[in-house]
C-alpha cells in the first residue's frame, strides 16, 4: 500500500512539473521515467503514509489551483511527450485524473480482501 502512494505522489511530482512547462514553454520535451525504477529507489516502505498522504495533497490541490486559474485557450498548450507524442495541458491534466482512479479503485479491491472475514475453522 505505502508503495502505491509514493508512486501516485511520484506522478503527481512529475505531472506538476510537465503542466508547468507545457504552459510555459513552446512545445518543450516532456521526458518519461520509469516508475518501477522510482518506487523501488526511494523504498517508500519506511515511509510514513501520512507524509506521503501530505504531500501529495499538496501537490493535488496546487494542481487543481493552477487548472482553476488558466484560461481555456491555455488548456490546448502542447508538449512533446518522448514516448506517447503531442500531450497538451487537457490531456495531461485528465489523465492525471483517471491515474488517480485506477489507483483508487485498486486500494479499495485490495483493503477489502484485508477487510474480509476469515473464515473459521
Amino acid at each position: 500500500m505505502l508503495e502505491c502512494l509514493g508512486h501516485l505522489a511520484d506522478s503527481e511530482l512529475v505531472t506538476s512539473a510537465r503542466y508547468r512547462w507545457v504552459l510555459s514553454e513552446t512545445e518543450p520535451t516532456l521526458i518519461g521515467y520509469d516508475q518501477t525504477a522510482w518506487v523501488a529507489a526511494l523504498d517508500y516502505s519506511t515511509v510514513d503514509a501520512a507524509s506521503l498522504l501530505d504531500f501529495f495533497g499538496a501537490l493535488r490541490r496546487a494542481n487543481v489551483a493552477l487548472w482553476r486559474r488558466t484560461p481555456a485557450a491555455d488548456r490546448t498548450r502542447v508538449g512533446l511527450h518522448a514516448e506517447r507524442g503531442p500531450e497538451s495541458y487537457e490531456l495531461l491534466f485528465r489523465m492525471q485524473a483517471a491515474h488517480g482512479r485506477v489507483h483508487r479503485a485498486q486500494a479499495e479491491r485490495a483493503l477489502a480482501v484485508v477487510r474480509r472475514p476469515k473464515p473459521v475453522g
